[in-house]
């Protein structure tokens, strides 16, 4: 039987304040219910930002629970405009504290999924890794795993999501980059500018139509990566991907590593399985 599924990527501003932070993610599912999307994928702690400095203080002073106030300002948003929406957060689980995602169903349910490789950041920081098994949830009958970033590299990874009957994957990321490695618009009228920006634009940009994906063939995937500075030194270059379960590529948004040029957008695809 047939199944479909419409699905949306946002990248967005992160790491500001947090109030500003969700009147962002409000306009990018305002924009991706309009669209008729039924789920929306935000990056790796979108909601708080995500520092490549973070320090166990920071993240003690941002992280809250998947009840929290700022994870209930988001489940409203999906109960109000009938959408599943996935978005990064630090997640406080009593003593321990995870880079989670957060589900939250127009049901006015939620759930968490943890990510389990933490980078040598993250461990300084001390985070707590989640469970190696990734969290899978159900979206119009196709079940769809979440994979936080390095998750990706969890050893046997793609024979366990096989095992688990899994259609598709959702891949939150941060991405990484710092201030020092940007761009201003200015700096593309000068022959090194434009050389730096040629050089770089393959991180952030498949020219590919299609996907040689040999590790996980039998899925697609959609991304979001972070955007824009958090803290002192970070600054994501942005990028989101929507791939079909033939690795084509259905929609992209490019990062970039020219300041003025990132912007708040969000793609859409409407697939089958």
């Amino acid at each position: 039987m047939t199944r479909n599924l419409h699905v949306a990527a946002a990248q967005i501003h992160s790491g500001g304040p947090i109030d500003d932070v969700l009147k962002r993610v409000e306009r990018q599912v305002v924009a991706a219910a309009a669209v008729g999307a039924e789920v929306i994928l935000f990056s790796e702690c979108a909601l708080h930002g995500y520092d490549g400095d973070m320090m166990p203080d920071s993240v003690r002073s941002v992280a809250e629970p998947m009840d929290g106030p700022h994870c209930r300002r988001v489940l409203k948003l999906a109960e109000r405009h009938r959408i599943a929406i996935l978005i990064g957060f630090l997640e406080r689980n009593g003593e321990a504290i995870h880079n989670s995602v957060l589900i939250a169903r127009p049901d006015g349910t939620c759930a968490t999924a943890r990510k389990h490789i933490l980078t040598e950041g993250e461990v300084r920081a001390r985070l707590t890794p989640g469970l190696r098994e990734r969290t899978v949830v159900e979206l119009n009958g196709v079940r769809c795993a979440i994979i936080i970033c390095a998750d990706g590299g969890i050893d046997g990874l793609h024979e366990d999501l096989r095992a688990q009957g899994v259609d598709y994957r959702f891949c939150p990321t941060g991405g990484g980059g710092k201030i020092g490695d940007m761009l201003h618009a200015a700096d593309l009228l000068t022959t090194e500018g434009r050389t730096r920006y040629v050089e770089n634009r393959p991180r952030v940009f498949k020219t590919e139509a299609i996907l040689d994906d040999k590790e996980c063939p039998f899925t697609g995937f959609t991304s979001a990566n972070a955007m824009g500075p958090v803290g002192r030194q970070t600054c994501h270059q942005g990028h989101c991907m929507i791939v079909d379960n033939q690795h084509v590529m259905r929609a992209q948004l490019p990062g970039t590593i020219v300041l003025e040029h990132m912007q708040d957008q969000m793609i859409h695809a409407a697939m089958q399985f």
